[in-house]
């Protein structure tokens, strides 16, 4: 008889969040503070590329705050990671809207070099790449290289066709190989998570 790994008795990760949207839909406070800690630090790193910390911190509480406050209207959730992360993203959005502050994306990169003289230098090389990229072409790099989303959760998150998702990729890469073909090798192979 084959013994089970303990990564087939797991059950998956979304099984999981959706176990805690269900509990937290049926009132357990516990399960919305699991949500909350799950998923803070997924949403605080992606907010702090583009507000303050501490209007990042405000946004991630004031997205979880209109989730319980509007949590009978809410309903089941099937994709609970990509259903925080596009109302956190409504957030940030509106939070940028109100106070005007300007979208910068910082990349997060590890070079597997030992000189850090040299790492800085390509990270900086990397940045100025992605910086000349329209603001979508970001967002979507963003999405698919620094936060793991596939195309589809990233045609979700942000309301477009499948098909936009794949042709802005596709042409923020060709952008990025045209403008910097010593460098582009970074940014795909040595993403951080």
């Amino acid at each position: 008889m084959a013994k089970s790994t303990p990564r087939e008795s797991r059950p998956p990760k979304n099984f999981e969040e959706e176990t805690l949207w269900e509990r937290f839909l049926d009132g357990d406070m516990n399960a919305f503070r699991s949500l909350y800690s799950t998923h803070y630090k997924m949403l605080y790193n992606f907010g702090k590329k583009y507000l303050s910390p501490t209007e990042v911190e405000d946004c991630i509480h004031d997205t979880f705050l209109n989730i319980l406050h509007y949590k009978n209207s809410i309903g089941q959730v099937t994709k609970v990671k990509t259903y925080l992360f596009k109302s956190f993203r409504n957030q940030l959005l509106k939070t940028k809207k109100s106070r005007q502050v300007e979208f910068h994306l910082t990349n997060e990169i590890i070079v597997s070099n030992d000189d850090p003289v040299e790492n800085e230098a390509l990270l900086k090389e990397v940045k100025k790449l992605i910086e000349q990229l329209s603001p979508r072409e970001k967002e979507i790099v963003y999405l698919k290289y620094f936060q793991n989303f596939n195309n589809h959760e990233i045609s979700d998150l942000l309301n477009i066709k499948y098909q936009t998702v794949r042709n802005i990729l596709a042409g923020a890469i060709k952008k990025l190989r045209t403008l910097g073909e010593d460098y582009i090798h970074l940014l795909f192979l040595l993403i951080k998570e």
